[in-house]
C-alpha cells in the first residue's frame, strides 16, 4: 500500500519508565522471574508521497514478560519474553501542510522478546543492559487522497538500575 512513499522519523528516541518484578533461583545457577514494565518516549514514523504527509506517534512502551536467566557470581545472563504494549499518540495526515482527515488501523498490543545482562554491585542493588524487541505489526492510514502502510516494530537498548527488596523472607534471587 505504501508505493512511492518515503517512510522516515525519530527512529530513535530516549525512554524512560520503571519496572516492577520478582525473581526465583531456584537452582545454584538458575533464576526465574516475572516483570512488568513501562517506558515514556516520543517516538514517530512519517510516510510522506509528494505533499501528503502522515504521522504516527508512539507516547509509551510497556510490556509483562516472564524472563529465565543463568548465574555465576554477581552476574545474570537472562532472555525474556511476554505481552507488549504501545500507547499510541495521534495519527495525523496533512497535504500540502493543510491537516486532513485520516483514518487509522493500527494495533495497540503485540509481543515482545529480548535478553539482557545483569550485575550486583552492591547487597540489594544490580544494574543492567537489555535489548527489547517489540512488534506491533502493521498501521494502516487512509486520507482522503491515498492510503499508506509501514511497520511498527520497536528495537530498544535499555540501561537500568534495580533495587531488590526483601520480604523477610528467604531471598529469593542472591546471584
Amino acid at each position: 500500500m505504501n508505493r512511492g512513499f518515503a517512510v522516515g522519523g525519530s527512529r530513535s528516541s530516549f525512554l524512560g519508565g520503571g519496572q516492577v518484578g520478582a525473581d526465583y533461583q531456584f537452582a545454584p545457577n538458575w533464576v526465574i522471574g516475572l516483570e512488568g514494565q513501562y517506558s515514556w518516549t516520543d517516538l514517530s514514523r512519517t510516510a510522506t508521497l509528494g505533499t501528503l504527509s502522515v504521522t504516527d506517534k508512539t507516547n509509551g512502551l510497556g510490556s509483562v514478560t516472564g524472563r529465565l536467566g543463568y548465574t555465576w557470581g554477581p552476574t545474570l545472563l537472562y532472555v525474556k519474553g511476554g505481552a507488549g504494549f504501545r500507547d499510541g499518540g495521534d495519527a495525523s495526515a496533512s497535504i500540502a501542510g493543510v491537516p486532513t482527515a485520516v483514518a487509522a488501523n493500527s494495533k495497540t498490543t503485540g509481543y515482545t522478546v529480548g535478553a539482557g545482562l545483569e550485575y550486583m554491585f552492591a547487597p540489594s542493588w544490580s544494574a543492567k543492559v537489555e535489548y527489547q524487541y517489540y512488534n506491533f505489526g502493521n498501521a494502516s492510514f487512509v486520507t482522503p487522497v491515498s492510503a499508506v502502510s509501514f511497520n511498527r516494530d520497536v528495537n530498544t537498548v535499555k540501561l537500568g538500575v534495580n533495587y531488590r527488596f526483601n520480604w523477610g523472607g528467604p531471598v529469593v534471587a542472591k546471584y
